[in-house]
């Protein structure tokens, strides 16, 4: 039986071509002993929260979440997250925001670097598992990037969260029509769309999908009812974000402008936020359940973001308005806060729409969220502001409010990200915090 996405496409007559356009097949998943297989999503938003009104309350199984809390939105999903509460985060270095950036999925020392310091020393843990694991995907890892290379200070080293190893940051990649053609192309070992195709198809102004339509009408008798389902339910996802992002003014760019304006989406305008978190997340999602990647991150924003989130009635720069501390600030904090947590929720539904098996793509999924700072205006990290969604194929024991300070602490809840990704052998993550996993949160 045919054990890899290129050889079972092959095996239904398919090219590797179609790969962006096929979620993970049951019939995939039966090829291979583990199953679907387990991914990583790490999510990330700055500039601090409001503690006092993140976390839910009540016992570790019947916590609750009070009306108008930030993280409400997230309510209906309860039993498919956990609150790690009172985990140590450690900042090492100068610099208030670089002291919490840097060593954020890194949990790690950082090099020397003028007054703000440099770089992290170690790989982030997206990256330790990236290389750690076998996956027969187009790509090791995908960051996506939202505004996280928009105005704000020290754009070098609080624009990135990923590092591939010592003084190796991994820029995200903030242009969603960038990250489209990458998710349509492949890489230059792996390509999916011929680059004169896509070129072809851009003069045209045609939808990328009209060249697989075909293809993918005569797979549907060759596949299950519910991988059908699945494989109708991903086109038209798909198919939504080219919509979304709309199409190329004119025939393909000269070499030297390689980023033309789209229309419909002005990258720059603060008023596009909004979007293009959403059109990244619909990637992220589509690149997960394609089995494009196993391992992604979302940057919803950046370090010291200038953002205005007028969407949420609030007219300051998100910075500026992070270091103060008056009722009415805090009051416009919390309501960026819970639109942050809003989009959390739309993201979790898409990734619990797609079915693999008696479970959902966010069922075998391990997204960890957290905040790059607990309040903005003391620059302080610790404890973390996060959660973890999903149960990474049954592996985390979910729906569950956890006191786990200080006798765990933020390293080893990375360290224990490793071991459900099954990069067994990792038994700490950076060189600040403590070593070993969390066993608290395994089944």
């Amino acid at each position: 039986m045919p054990s890899t996405r290129r050889q079972i496409l092959r095996a239904l007559g398919l090219s590797a071509a179609m790969s962006p356009f096929l979620p993970f097949l049951n019939r995939e998943a039966e090829a291979q002993a583990q199953g679907f297989p387990v991914r990583l999503l790490l999510v990330f938003t700055g500039n601090g929260s409001v503690p006092s009104k993140f976390w839910p309350s009540g016992g570790e199984t019947d916590f609750t979440f009070a009306p108008g809390s930030i993280t409400e939105a997230l309510a209906p999903f309860k039993s498919k997250l956990i609150f790690p509460k009172k985990l140590n985060r450690v900042q090492t270095g100068p610099g208030g925001h670089e002291s919490a950036m840097v060593p954020l999925w890194t949990a790690a020392s950082r090099n020397d670097g003028g007054n703000f310091g440099g770089y992290s020393k170690l790989p982030s843990v997206d990256q330790i598992i990236a290389q750690a694991i076998p996956a027969d995907t187009t790509f090791k890892s995908l960051e996506f990037g939202v505004m996280s290379d928009g105005a704000g200070a020290n754009k070098n080293l609080l624009s990135v969260m990923s590092y591939a190893g010592n003084d190796q940051p991994i820029k995200p990649e903030s242009n969603p029509y960038n990250m489209w053609d990458r998710l349509m192309l492949g890489t230059a070992e792996d390509p999916s769309i011929a680059q004169q195709e896509l070129e072809k198809l851009r003069a045209r102004r045609q939808s990328s999908l009209d060249l697989v339509r075909n293809e993918l009408r005569a797979l549907t008798s060759k596949i299950d009812r519910d991988d059908r389902i699945k494989l109708e339910q991903h086109v038209t996802a798909l198919g939504e974000i080219e919509k979304r992002l709309g199409a190329p003014p004119g025939p393909p760019p000269a070499a030297l402008n390689p980023e033309p304006p789209r229309e419909g989406l002005d990258l720059a305008a603060n008023d596009s936020f909004p979007e293009i978190l959403k059109l990244q997340n619909s990637m992220a999602v589509a690149a997960l359940a394609a089995n494009r990647t196993r391992v992604a991150s979302l940057m919803w924003g950046r370090s010291f973001s200038l953002v205005k989130h007028t969407w949420a009635g609030v007219q300051d720069e998100h910075h500026t308005l992070s270091h103060e501390t008056t009722e009415d600030a805090t009051n416009k904090k919390q309501g960026i806060e819970t639109w942050f947590m809003q989009q959390m929720a739309d993201l979790l539904t898409q990734l619990d729409s797609v079915p693999e098996g008696d479970g959902t793509l966010l069922d075998n999924t391990m997204l960890i969220y957290c905040n790059e700072l607990a309040e903005g205006a003391a620059h302080n990290a610790n404890p973390a502001i996060t959660f973890v969604a999903g149960s990474a194929g049954k592996q985390l024991k979910t729906g569950r409010l956890l006191e786990l300070g200080p006798d765990y602490d933020w390293a080893q809840l990375l360290c224990t990200a490793c071991q459900v990704m099954g990069a067994t052998s990792v038994t700490r993550v950076g060189d600040l915090g403590k070593e070993g996993h969390i066993p608290a949160l395994l089944v």
